[in-house]
């Protein structure tokens, strides 16, 4: 019983000291979270978006040189990984798209979230290497830009 009464008074102060509690427990979280954009949307959608979709676009691709056609679409475990990335990072990429700076009006988030899911989709099927729903969410993809695009006029 001694040795449990300098184990107890140790944990007495270490409470008392506020010692004991998380982190998170002893700061406020902020009512509105810090997200900021650090680049303009053209910026956004040339390094980020664009990138990110092309990898999923290319699966519907092929490549005509002097030796013939060559499909673009995955043929080994390293071109599902890189269209599984593509779509993560894109996937992942939208909760960028609605940082409240970039927001442009109340329609903005709808195609945002035809975005994520099309791109959540596409990363799903990558991961199940199955080329036949890659290819359809990849011409989804295509529209879902396409009509976000229009709708913007940024054609």
């Amino acid at each position: 019983m001694r040795q449990l009464r300098p184990r107890v008074a140790l944990a007495a102060v270490f409470i008392s000291s506020g010692l004991a509690a998380a982190p998170s427990m002893s700061q406020p979280v902020p009512a509105t979270p810090p997200f900021k954009a650090h680049v303009d949307m053209k910026t956004f959608m040339e390094h980020v978006l664009t990138p990110a979709a092309k990898v999923i676009w290319s699966v519907n691709g092929a490549v005509i040189d002097a030796k013939g056609e060559h499909s673009l679409s995955p043929q080994t475990d390293d071109d599902w990984e890189n269209i599984a990335s593509g779509a993560a990072t894109l996937a992942e990429a939208t909760n960028a798209l609605m940082i409240p700076e970039r927001v442009r009006d109340s329609e903005w988030n709808g195609y945002v979230k035809r975005l994520a899911d099309a791109a959540n989709k596409a990363y799903q099927s990558a991961e199940a290497h199955d080329l036949k729903a890659v290819s359809e969410v990849s011409d989804r993809l295509d529209g879902i830009c396409a009509a976000c695009h229009r709708h913007y006029g940024l054609e």
